[in-house]
């Protein structure tokens, strides 16, 4: 009984079905009657009422099912979830049950391997096989009278599954850590000598000291009367002793804008 860590104070649940001898299964309940002690508790629950029995969910520490001597008992998807239900969080389960260990289709009996995936699938972990074994010539003829199978390449494992240490569909609190968001950055002032220079209105469209001169298309050679389109047009304002550049607009060409040179504009002569 050490196998299954049984300890005083317990809630433990005996599955059994009509495989399991009466003997073997008052025998083993007596067992756990000792082990659990006054404070514990053994409920037995016939697998085929298992479903429809009112234990609520967390009820039992340790689940034992199919491992009473001579059982030969094969447990469903529907059994196995059931099971893992009852369970309390970080309880375990042990089951035995007859595996095939030849690739059958359409078998009633899975092999080691599917009945761990199933055991997964009802939400428990560390699911491990503890023991292989032949049949026993009893427990052949309780495969065959109660399962109505027979086969040679059977054999009986055990397997023990353990339920997470929280329950399914709980939830808790966490926190979160947002940073807050960044100000935008400050746009620098702007010279209001400098936005002066750089904006432009009628009056300085109709000042003589403005004026538009085509650029040079750059890796282009412009000819004259060839209607190609310069890549800018500038606009430039003289002043005493310098030219400023004012802006640069893509124009369309025309024949009185006329290059000259790839230098700063010369003033035009007034004709």
């Amino acid at each position: 009984m050490a196998d299954y860590g049984v300890s005083a104070g317990q809630f433990v649940a005996v599955i059994w079905d009509q495989s399991s001898p009466a003997e073997a299964l008052k025998d083993l309940v007596e067992k756990l009657r000792t082990l659990t002690g006054g404070e514990g508790q053994v409920s037995v629950e016939n697998i085929s009422q298992l479903l429809q029995s009112a234990h609520k969910e967390s009820s039992f520490d340790v689940i034992l099912s199919g491992v009473i001597p001579g059982s030969t008992t094969l447990h469903s998807t529907e059994i196995l979830a059931e099971m893992a239900r009852i369970l309390r969080p970080g309880g375990c389960l042990f089951l035995k049950e007859p595996v095939e260990t030849a690739v059958v289709n359409n078998s009633k009996v899975r092999t080691t391997s599917k009945l761990c995936s199933a055991l997964t699938l009802s939400g428990l972990v560390e699911v491990k096989e503890l023991l292989r074994e032949p049949l026993s010539p009893e427990e052949v003829q309780s495969v065959q009278e109660h399962l109505g199978y027979q086969s040679d390449s059977l054999l009986s494992v055990r397997i023990t599954g353990k339920k997470p240490n929280f329950e399914v569909g709980s939830s808790s609190q966490l926190k979160l850590s947002i940073a807050k968001k960044s100000s935008p950055p400050v746009k620098p002032a702007v010279d209001p000598a400098a936005a002066k220079l750089w904006t432009l209105s009628a009056n300085d469209m109709e000042d003589e000291s403005v004026h538009l001169w085509p650029r040079r298309r750059t890796g282009k050679r412009e000819v004259k009367g060839t209607g190609e389109l310069p890549a800018q047009v500038g606009l430039w304002k003289l002043l005493p002793g310098r030219c400023l550049p004012l802006c640069q607009l893509p124009l369309p060409w025309d024949a009185g804008l006329q290059t000259r040179g790839a230098g700063a504009p010369e003033r035009q002569q007034s004709q």
